[in-house]
């Protein structure tokens, strides 16, 4: 039992970002304005935000990589994590001139944390920790094509957003598309990603036994009659 306690609050920590998030999906599709008038619009941009991350997942385990060889420390890793961020802060500085608004570095940083932030507080060894995250970014990639597709496909309830019409929720005048036409299927889409990727982190990192317990554990037994 030893060391179990901070395993499990490490776990926690790991998913605790991704499930606060998808808990703020869910509440919008539910209770649109339970965050303000304007909560459906900023949920659509941080699911914007969320798919610029999603592309630099993609790329950011190759850099990290080769930065990182022979220097696997927390400070390298932080300066490995940094440098590609600076360019998609550009993207991101286009969206929030695009809605005029500057609150979008403060969803790209809470996501980034959502996606980093753990691996600075991994109790596992640096090869565990970063077969974990390329696990998780693999989950990500998934999570998000499959939820954009099932989310747009399949028929869903509106909850609280039935009826609601784009101009009463603060979506841009002129606009169209499915997500502006039916807002519910992005909240539902954002709920389903957060949620998957809470529940992915929390299994790759619950503290259970390690492969080499297990296989100490199955020498210690021996060959079966």
């Amino acid at each position: 039992m030893k060391g179990f306690l901070p395993a499990v609050v490490a776990c926690a920590i790991a998913a605790l970002p991704d499930t606060v998030t998808g808990g703020v999906f869910l509440t919008l599709w539910i209770s649109p304005f339970a965050f303000g008038p304007h909560g459906v619009r900023n949920g659509m941009l941080v699911m914007l935000v969320e798919f610029v991350l999603v592309h630099a997942t993609v790329m950011l385990p190759v850099l990290v990589a080769v930065m990182l060889a022979g220097r696997d420390t927390r400070l390298t890793r932080a300066l490995a994590v940094a440098a590609p961020i600076g360019l998609y802060l550009l993207f991101i500085a286009a969206l929030s001139h695009a809605f005029d608004a500057w609150w979008p570095y403060l969803a790209f940083g809470w996501l980034l944390f959502g996606k980093f932030g753990p691996s600075f507080a991994a109790r596992a060894s640096s090869q565990e920790t970063d077969m974990n995250e390329f696990a998780i970014w693999g989950v990500s990639v998934l999570a998000f094509l499959g939820g954009a597709f099932a989310t747009t496909l399949l028929p869903l309830p509106a909850l609280g957003l039935s009826g609601m019409k784009p101009s009463t929720l603060g979506l841009p005048a002129g606009a169209s598309g499915i997500w502006i036409d039916e807002p519910y299927r992005v909240m539902a889409f954002g709920a389903l990603y957060f949620f998957l990727l809470a529940f992915a982190k929390w299994k790759l990192c619950k503290p259970e036994r390690s492969v080499q317990q297990r296989l100490r554990a199955m020498r210690r037994a021996g060959p079966r009659a």
